[in-house]
């Protein structure tokens, strides 16, 4: 495995093992934290050592390094993959835009993961979703995929030699993988540009400055939809209440949305 890639992994996991310290510190030290993610201690803790023996098999390049990094690729495949095929359904299969879409399980993903402070790194606010689409696409899927290529050559390479044709087609696969996950990236891109609407999100921001810790418990696990208007514009906007994760869609008249809301910790507890 290349030197260079081998310490990216490393680096990768020291990230992570510290997002996960984070979270599991939190979760100990305030019952509002724990409330409003509503973590497992036993899953974060599992995952912290998981991230730690992870770190050590790339570092000390132990004899499940291939077996790791061959399962790191799949577990990224299953995040990547549907996210993949939302951007290649039919955009009518969709009740809000693939945009919403990919965004809401990307946050989604972040409130639930451990690691969930090294997806806010790249998490730029909903004006500018590029840093976390690449995050997912690029630094999940394609380097993921590069990782178990890379480190499962033991396996595949000696199929090079003894049947060259079928070893190519082998080695092709990791390879269409990868570009696939940048076709991801760039069209994800393109979707995001076309189909966001500063407009809704200015809404969609407002919406969310009128939502107070009353509104939101009382109305905790429900979605409500109505109709906003602004200026000349209409906004259709639908809101889901829940002091876990308060999240506003405002569609614009065009078709375009923008979205607000996250975690509300302080609704969670017995605040105002």
């Amino acid at each position: 495995m290349p030197r260079g890639l081998r310490w990216l992994n490393v680096l990768a996991h020291a990230v992570t093992i510290a997002s996960a310290a984070a979270v599991l510190v939190s979760n100990l030290l305030d019952p509002a934290y724990r409330r409003a993610y509503g973590d497992s201690l036993a899953l974060v803790a599992g995952y912290l050592a998981l991230q730690a023996w992870l770190l050590l098999v790339f570092a000390q390049q132990r004899p499940a390094l291939p077996a790791a990094a061959l399962a790191k690729g799949v577990a990224a495949w299953l995040f990547v993959g549907p996210l993949l095929l939302a951007l290649a359904a039919p955009e009518e299969l969709a009740h809000w835009p693939r945009v919403a879409i990919l965004a809401r399980v990307a946050h989604d993903w972040m409130r639930v993961s451990p690691a969930r402070y090294v997806y806010q790194v790249f998490d730029w606010g909903p004006d500018l979703q590029v840093g976390l689409l690449g995050f997912v696409f690029l630094g999940r899927g394609a380097f993921n995929t590069a990782t178990a290529f890379a480190c499962t050559r033991p396996w595949w390479g000696p199929l090079r030699e003894r049947r060259p044709l079928l070893g190519r087609i082998v080695t092709m696969i990791p390879v269409a993988l990868v570009v696939t996950t940048v076709w991801g990236f760039f069209a994800s891109v393109r979707v995001h540009a076309r189909t966001w609407s500063p407009e809704a999100h200015e809404v969609a921001r407002l919406v969310e400055s009128t939502l107070d810790c009353a509104t939101i418990r009382a109305r905790e696990g429900q979605t409500t939809t109505d109709r906003r208007q602004r200026g000349t514009r209409t906004y259709e906007v639908g809101i889901t209440y829940g002091c876990a994760d308060t999240r506003i869609v405002v569609r614009a008249e065009d078709g375009r949305v923008g979205v607000a809301g996250g975690p509300r910790p302080e609704c969670c507890a017995n605040g105002p």
